[in-house]
């Protein structure tokens, strides 16, 4: 059920990109990142597809300060490892806000949603009816996700001839329902965005 609601909310917002009645000006980009929960490694890919730019121009004393914001929608797919715990994969849809400066330097926002499927680390064994025990396959969980990050980087083409971007991006994931509550995580990314045309 929990990738059925993912399903129709990646595919909603597909749609909605590609309503637009202005193109976007700048190109979709691959995201590779080396993805951490506190201590815990992992790693995220994702698909960033922008569909809005806006420049703004603002008057100041010391002349015009020129800045870009640029919405995208990112369809994203990741996990870590929790050696004492469990292994936790998630597929996840982000809306990113991006606000970046003349001379290459961003700060980002991005709310999330999507699903995870955890994995027990250890041997999980359950007890039946007639008292028989016997060894549970791939013991875990599905949860629905939330998450919320903010990103600070640096634009490589603006100044160079490299078409991507450097990021550092922590954040948070609310795994639900877990225990009847949310489980919160902190994650942190460290990661590199490529462009995958000559524009970035």
């Amino acid at each position: 059920m929990v990738y059925r609601i993912l399903f129709f909310i990646i595919a909603s917002a597909a749609l909605f990109v590609q309503a637009q009645d202005i193109p976007p000006v700048v190109s979709n980009s691959l995201r590779v990142s080396y993805m951490g929960s506190v201590t815990y490694p992992g790693f995220k890919v994702g698909y960033e597809m922008p569909y809005k730019q806006t420049q703004v121009f603002k008057e100041r004393r010391t002349g015009v300060k020129t800045f870009t914001k640029e919405r995208s929608l990112n369809v994203n797919f990741g996990m870590y490892h929790h050696p004492t715990f469990h292994n936790n994969y998630f597929l996840q849809a982000e809306w990113n806000l991006r606000r970046q400066k003349s001379k290459g330097m961003f700060y980002e926002f991005s709310p999330g949603l999507g699903a995870s499927r955890t994995f027990l680390a250890s041997a999980t064994y359950k007890v039946d009816d007639r008292g028989e025990v016997s060894k549970v396959p791939l013991a875990g969980n599905y949860f629905a996700l939330l998450s919320v990050s903010g990103s600070l980087g640096y634009n490589l083409s603006v100044r160079g001839n490299l078409p991507g971007k450097l990021f550092v991006k922590p954040g948070l994931l609310f795994l639900f329902p877990y225990s009847k509550m949310a489980y919160a995580r902190p994650t942190v990314e460290l990661g590199y965005s490529w462009s995958l045309s000559n524009k970035s």
